[in-house]
């Protein structure tokens, strides 16, 4: 690791992906125009891709089809130091950030690939069964990773 003032820079895979594993939800930039826009999503990590669910209108979708690039950022481990000094206070986290392409998945059994990565990421234990109709109904989105790297603070 690099230090960076109290940062430290996290370069190793296996340490960015743990703490992928431990983030609770993941926040997508996207860039419409000029205008940028970040949603907070849930979201499951396998082999270098990020899955997300979605319905399949709305601000991020119309962005998404014109411009499928994306940057993601994922924190785990945060907790607030505080002091009697406000100039004191600080955050202890660990961090991902990356950037990739946002791909929508149209195959069904892709689909359901890509909800089973998430619906491991919280805990659920499968095999899973899900209703064809619910899972046509949804937008999957996976997100082919292209860099990534990581940052923690207060280790």
């Amino acid at each position: 690791m690099k230090k960076m003032g109290s940062q430290k820079l996290i370069s190793d895979r296996q340490q960015i992906e743990d703490i992928l594993s431990k983030a609770k939800f993941i926040r997508i930039a996207l860039s419409d125009d000029e205008t940028p826009y970040i949603v907070p999503m849930s979201f499951g990590y396998k082999e270098n891709a990020i899955y997300l669910h979605s319905s399949q209108k709305g601000r991020k979708i119309e962005i998404l089809k014109k411009n499928p690039r994306v940057c993601f950022e994922a924190a785990a481990e945060t907790e607030l130091i505080t002091a009697n000094d406000p100039c004191k206070y600080n955050v202890r986290y660990r961090s991902v950030i990356g950037h990739g392409q946002a791909k929508f998945l149209e195959d069904y059994d892709e689909k359901v690939r890509g909800l089973t990565v998430l619906s491991e990421h919280y805990g659920m234990e499968g095999p899973f069964e899900f209703e064809e109709w619910k899972v046509n109904r949804l937008c999957v989105i996976k997100i082919e990773i292209e860099r990534m790297t990581g940052k923690e603070s207060g280790f």
